[in-house]
């Protein structure tokens, strides 16, 4: 998208271990970038607890609020309907209100650092939330994370190779991992509250819980390659749903700006991995996403 001066707009997915990096403070330094930052990174952020620390945090953001766009909570985003067409996708994730409020959240940070009683005890309050709402995400990735395992394992070596080599992959091995992601983003939109029925089979590319489940599935499969069978253990696959949880986020956007390897590499293969998909939906049947009148959420949330 171009701004008034007729340049695109460049937006990338700003990892919690990047807000206060070089490459954030290189990447700000553009008036045409704009750092996206997901809801969890702001917990993530909050859960420091110390004013100090949190203003250290998102010193550089808090220099120019203008390029920050923060966005809705995982839980908003996740129960979004999604729509056909690509078009508006990225302004639906914004917060409105969180990301034109964020230059008087540094200010007040800033405040409670230098000794302002009401407004620490304000964020202490923001931060004692926030450490309970990723407790609370931690949680509910659990039986995600199992659901992974167990269809990790139901790779061949030969499905692995292909997979890990970047090789072609067959007919076969696409009906294969569409209907894995399929069963999975089945159990993901059962298990959220804002979904009574399935959303149009049409729509799925380009629904949050949908490129969760692929981003989820790469995890998996890296958890293979990395260390076998016994990589994709639930514990190994749980610790790894935030690097999905950012990996699907920037989907949406232009990339991800992380120090993290292992999340760079999630996003890289989930969207490779989306185009895939996406290419080939047109070609899909509807029955292979198993339609129903209204979701079972008691049979669905143990689906595998």
């Amino acid at each position: 998208m171009p701004n008034e001066w007729g340049q695109r707009l460049k937006r990338m997915v700003v990892d919690t271990n990047c807000l206060r990096s070089d490459e954030l403070k290189e990447y700000l330094s553009d008036p045409s970038n704009v750092a996206v930052i997901p809801d969890f990174a702001v917990l993530e952020t909050l859960k420091i607890g110390d004013p100090k620390g949190i203003s250290d945090q998102l010193a550089l953001s808090a220099e120019r609020p203008s390029q920050v766009k923060i966005l809705k909570s995982t839980h908003a985003v996740g129960g979004l309907r999604s729509r056909r067409r690509s078009r508006g996708l990225q302004r639906r994730l914004v917060d409105k209100d969180q990301t034109a409020f964020f230059k008087t959240f540094c200010d007040k940070v800033e405040g409670a650092k230098n000794g302002d009683e009401l407004l620490r005890r304000q964020l202490s309050k923001k931060c004692e939330d926030a450490a309970s709402d990723l407790d609370k995400i931690a949680k509910g990735q659990e039986t995600f994370a199992a659901n992974l395992a167990e269809h990790a394992k139901n790779c061949t070596e030969a499905e692995l190779k292909i997979l890990r080599k970047g090789e072609p992959i067959t007919p076969e091995l696409f009906d294969k991992i569409t209907g894995q992601i399929f069963k999975l983003a089945l159990w993901l939109f059962a298990a959220h509250p804002c979904f009574k029925d399935l959303p149009d089979f049409k729509t799925l590319p380009n629904a949050f819980l949908f490129r969760f489940a692929v981003a989820g599935y790469v995890v998996a499969l890296r958890s293979i390659k990395e260390a076998g069978a016994k990589g994709a253990s639930p514990e190994n696959i749980r610790n790894q749903m935030v690097d999905a949880m950012f990996a699907a986020y920037a989907t949406y956007f232009d990339g991800i700006l992380t120090k993290d390897r292992r999340c760079q590499e999630i996003y890289e293969t989930a969207s490779d991995v989306l185009k895939v998909l996406q290419g080939g939906f047109k070609s899909l049947k509807a029955d292979s996403w198993q339609i129903e009148n209204r979701l079972d959420k008691d049979s669905k949330l143990s689906a595998s």
